[in-house]
């Protein structure tokens, strides 16, 4: 299937639907917003099952909103798979990627504050064999 033959190169794969199926969007389309569907509520139980401990809040809440901005594209989406309006597909687009601003950051502060912990660690195990061999 060439653009020279004059045939719609998709027409026989069964993964893109035809017209009124989001653009070509098709049938892995809607698995994937199942798939992310599936993620969204995981990551909302992630971080409410964070927020449990006072310290765990500073990351969980974050992790709530931005789970929620992840499932409210996730509407947006499925709106655009019906509508097929270009302005749903860009709606879905900005809240989506909003969501992974927000968790962006929350990756670069876990991943800042477990560098501090393990550096943390090995000061206070340092200290304490030093002192160990001063009082031998």
């Amino acid at each position: 299937m060439n653009e020279m033959s004059g045939g719609n190169q998709f027409q026989d794969n069964p993964d893109f639907a035809g017209p009124g199926q989001g653009h070509g969007m098709g049938v892995t389309f809607g698995k994937t917003l199942g798939d992310m569907k599936f993620m969204g509520v995981a990551g909302m139980v992630y971080g409410i099952l964070t927020c449990l401990s006072i310290v765990g809040a500073i990351m969980g809440i974050p992790i709530i909103i931005a789970s929620n901005r992840f499932l409210e594209a996730i509407k947006i989406f499925e709106q655009y798979r019906i509508s097929n309006r270009p302005e749903d597909l860009a709606s879905a687009f900005q809240e989506l990627g909003r969501s992974f601003r927000l968790l962006k950051i929350v990756v670069m502060i876990s991943l800042g504050l477990t560098v501090l912990y393990f550096m943390g660690v090995f000061l206070f195990g340092g200290l304490t064999m030093l002192s160990s061999l001063a009082n031998a």
